[in-house]
């Protein structure tokens, strides 16, 4: 009897059938005839990312350059893959399946019954089944689903997420490139009418690089945690900048309130091992934020690097930013990790700022109205 998943849910697919040679993958929907409507695969490496174009599977190059992976039927609301687990080169770790709209002004909204499933093609048995929920707004793309490898078998992961920006974006998130270059990935907006571009590109999961900064779609939510390794004391500081010219903190001492100003909360003071996490309810009262990272002078001297300190960035809309410490420094008792600025109207800029303060010193950093902010220039915490 075939799997039926949920959102979310992993499951064995190779470990659970032995005999699995190659495997079928059908990707279904239903939209209205004017709708144009494709399916995409990735294969990525243990990065994130493609080797090559060679490895994106499209409507212009409908087998994978290794022959692990071919487009073996399409149809108006459907297409369907095969896939050859032997040809699949052993530095492939996952297979992404999406699905994209290319009609200028239409989006997932307008799409009903969106279904993946999994046969063997030697049976003709049915494996699994996954009906994707859909709640979607203006999303141009989704990311259905994937295989991926664990433990030396293959296991399929329900995604069902929603993506801006169409298969352009879905290029940039996986390393295809998209340029003025005649490679496979510059036929994209060739072969296809363009859709209504959108300035804010939801990519997935973003690791920023040092002093990188990405812009992504602007929510009236948003989540960020700070999440440390070790058993010692840390503290997430937001430093704010409403629209208005105010300016604050939220930290352990004021924690802030989700329903009135500065409508920015706090869940606590941690205390422990673990994270601290800050959740934004108005966006568009802000202009400007500054997440900081305070280790208690009972913790004694230690690099926040050490304790594998990160800032994670979640806007709910499909894009999660992470913002690592890369520097060692171990007298230092404050870090600032990250920056948003919120002051444009559709979109939001996520910065790795990482600076610390001078060894010792218990003065925070200040952030000022402009945006720039300046370590050591605010009052002495001490805990």
């Amino acid at each position: 009897m075939a799997l039926t998943l949920v959102k979310g849910q992993k499951v064995d697919v190779t470990k659970t059938n032995l005999n699995l040679v190659k495997l079928n993958v059908e990707l279904g929907w239903q939209v209205d005839e004017k709708i144009e409507l494709d399916a995409s695969v990735f294969l990525l490496a243990e990065n994130g990312k493609v080797r090559s174009d060679a490895d994106f599977i499209f409507y212009g190059q409908p087998s994978s350059e290794c022959g692990s992976v071919k487009k073996n039927a399409s149809g108006n609301k459907h297409q369907q893959f095969q896939i050859e687990w032997s040809e699949i080169p052993t530095d492939i770790q996952k297979i992404v399946f999406s699905l994209t709209i290319f009609t200028a002004n239409q989006s997932f909204k307008q799409a009903s019954s969106i279904y993946l499933k999994m046969s063997d093609p030697q049976t003709g048995s049915e494996i699994l089944q996954f009906k994707v929920p859909n709640t979607f707004s203006n999303e141009t793309a989704i990311v259905v689903g994937e295989l991926y490898r664990h433990a030396g078998q293959w296991k399929f992961n329900s995604i069902g997420a929603g993506y801006f920006g169409g298969l352009e974006a879905l290029c940039g998130s996986f390393g295809v490139v998209v340029d003025d270059e005649p490679t496979v990935a510059a036929t994209i907006m060739e072969e296809k009418p363009k859709s209504k571009p959108i300035e804010a590109v939801n990519l997935g999961k973003i690791e920023l690089k040092k002093k990188q900064s990405v812009n992504i779609q602007k929510s009236q939510r948003i989540t960020a945690t700070l999440e440390w390794e070790t058993n010692k004391d840390l503290d997430l500081y937001c430093f704010y900048v409403m629209k208005n010219g105010r300016t604050g903190k939220v930290y352990y001492r004021d924690l802030g309130a989700p329903n009135q100003y500065p409508f920015i909360k706090l869940d606590g003071d941690a205390q422990q091992f673990g994270k601290e996490t800050i959740e934004i309810y108005k966006t568009d009262e802000l202009a400007f934020v500054l997440f900081a990272a305070y280790s208690a002078v009972g913790n004694g001297v230690g690099s926040f690097y050490s304790m594998k300190a990160k800032a994670i960035v979640d806007n709910h809309k499909g894009s999660v930013v992470v913002a690592p410490l890369l520097e060692r420094n171990k007298n230092s008792y404050w870090v600032a990790i990250a920056q948003m600025n919120f002051t444009d109207d559709k979109e939001m800029q996520v910065s790795h700022v990482e600076r610390y303060s001078k060894n010792h010193s218990e003065a925070s950093p200040r952030l000022y109205e402009d945006g720039t902010f300046k370590m050591d220039a605010g009052p002495i915490e001490f805990k």
